[in-house]
C-alpha cells in the first residue's frame, strides 16, 4: 500500500508548511547547499501574481515532498523530498510523473513562450515541449533520479555562494556624495517597484507590480528593514536587494537583487548587498547565501567581492517529451 497521499497547494496553512520545510532542508544539508530556502518560497508565492501549480505530498509524519511547477521551464522552481526518505522510490517516481502530467496537460492548451531569462541561459536547448529540472553538483541521488527518468544535463547552471557572517562587525559601505542607503517603506511601493523592474528588464519583462509587492510586504517573514535601497539625492532608487531570515538555522539570504541597468558598474548593487549583511549580522544571523545564473556575470563578480565563496553548482537537466 503507498503510504503517502498528496494534494494541491491550498493558501495559508500551506505556505506555513513550506517554509518550514524549507527550513528542515536547509538546516539538514548544510554545509552542503540546498534547494528552496525560505525567502524564495514567500518571492515566488507573493511576487508573481501567478497562480501556484505545486502538488504536496504527506505521509504519517506530515509533508514528505513537494513539487513546484512553472511553465515552461518544469519543475525548474524545485521539487523536494524529505530528508529521512529516499530518492530511489515510488515517491520520487511519483513526483516526476506528476510533473509530466502537468507538462502534458499544459502542452495540451498551448504553451506560452520561453522567456528571456531561459532562453539566455539555456539557448536552444530548452523548448516549451520539454521538461526542466535542476540537481545540485553535490546531490548524486537526485542526479540519478532524474538522470533514470530521462533527463539529461545541459550547460547552463545556477552558481551557490555562502558567507560567513561571524565576528568583527561588517565596515559600513562607502558611498558617494548625495547617496543613501535606507529600506523600502509603505510610501515607496511604485518606486520600488520601479526599481525592480528596470533592474531585470535585461532578462525579460518582469511580472512584479506594485500590488504583488503590496502582497510581499505582508506576507509571512517578510521583513521591511532588510529590503534595502539606495537612493540618489533627487529620490530616485538605484539599487536594491531583499534579505530574507531562516532563525531557525540563523542563516540570511538574498532573494532577489538588482540594480538599474543605466547604474551598473558603480558599487550601487554591492553597497545594498553589504548593508543587508550588515543587518543580517545584527540579528545574530551567521551565514548569508546567495545564488545567481551562469550567464550572470556581473553578479558572478558582484557576489565574491562581497567576501561569498562558491559553494555549489545546481545545473539544469532537460527531458524530451514522450
Amino acid at each position: 500500500m503507498n503510504p503517502f497521499s498528496s494534494r494541491a497547494y491550498d493558501g495559508a496553512a500551506d505556505l506555513a508548511l513550506l517554509i518550514d520545510f524549507a527550513q528542515m532542508r536547509t538546516g539538514a544539508r548544510w554545509p552542503s547547499a540546498t534547494y528552496q530556502k525560505v525567502g524564495d518560497v514567500v518571492w515566488m508565492l507573493y511576487a508573481t501574481g501567478s497562480d501556484p501549480n505545486i502538488q504536496l505530498w504527506f505521509d504519517a509524519d506530515g509533508l514528505a515532498a513537494y513539487a513546484w511547477f512553472e511553465p515552461p521551464a518544469g519543475v525548474d522552481l524545485g521539487f523536494d523530498i524529505r530528508t529521512d526518505l529516499p530518492q530511489d522510490d515510488s515517491l520520487a517516481d511519483e513526483i516526476l510523473e506528476w510533473a509530466e502530467g502537468r507538462r502534458q496537460i499544459l502542452a495540451s492548451v498551448g504553451r506560452e513562450s520561453i522567456s528571456k531569462a531561459y532562453a539566455m541561459l539555456l539557448g536552444d536547448t530548452l523548448t516549451a515541449t520539454k521538461l526542466l529540472s535542476t540537481a545540485l553538483d553535490s546531490d548524486g541521488a537526485r542526479i540519478s533520479l532524474l538522470e533514470r527518468h530521462g533527463f539529461r544535463r545541459v550547460d547552463g547552471f545556477t552558481v551557490l555562494y555562502s558567507r560567513s557572517l561571524v565576528g568583527a562587525p561588517i565596515a559600513a559601505p562607502e558611498l558617494p556624495a548625495g547617496l543613501r542607503l535606507r529600506h523600502a517603506t509603505d510610501a515607496d511601493l511604485e518606486a520600488r517597484v520601479d526599481v525592480h523592474r528596470h533592474a531585470w528588464s535585461v532578462w525579460g519583462q518582469s511580472k512584479i507590480t506594485v500590488e504583488n509587492y503590496r502582497r510581499l510586504r505582508s506576507a509571512s517573514l517578510y521583513d521591511p528593514e532588510l529590503d534595502v535601497v539606495l537612493k540618489d539625492r533627487d529620490g530616485r532608487f538605484l539599487s536594491y536587494c531583499i534579505g530574507w531570515a531562516d532563525t531557525a538555522n540563523a542563516f540570511g539570504h538574498f532573494e532577489p537583487v538588482g540594480c538599474r541597468p543605466d547604474s551598473i558598474g558603480r558599487g550601487y548593487a554591492r553597497a545594498v548587498t553589504i548593508e543587508a549583511m550588515r543587518r543580517m549580522q545584527a540579528r545574530g544571523l551567521r551565514t548569508a547565501l546567495v545564488s545567481t545564473a551562469s550567464v550572470n556575470e556581473r553578479a558572478r563578480a558582484l557576489y565574491p567581492s562581497c567576501g561569498f565563496v562558491e559553494v555549489d553548482r545546481a545545473h539544469y537537466y532537460v527531458k524530451e517529451p514522450g
